[in-house]
């Protein structure tokens, strides 16, 4: 039983952490669209790669790996 919570508290974990993920990259690209202030698109980038460190840190061991396409162009 305990390891069924485990695996459940993972993946939760896992599917908050790419949603942060994909709201970070929505606000950077509507940010930059908007041609808000540089420390804006800034703050967020930041919060995606918390975000992208904490999801690494979670997958490793399990044998997943997860390649998002376009960050180079979001940042």
């Amino acid at each position: 039983m305990e390891q069924a919570l485990e695996n459940e508290d993972w993946t939760l974990r896992v599917s908050r952490l790419l949603d942060l993920i994909k709201r970070s990259l929505e606000a950077i690209e509507r940010h930059k669209a908007a041609n808000s202030p540089d420390f804006i698109v800034e703050q967020y980038q930041h919060l995606r790669d918390e975000h992208l460190a904490e999801l690494d840190e979670l997958l490793q061991g399990s044998n997943i790996t997860i390649q998002l396409r376009n960050v180079g162009n979001a940042a």
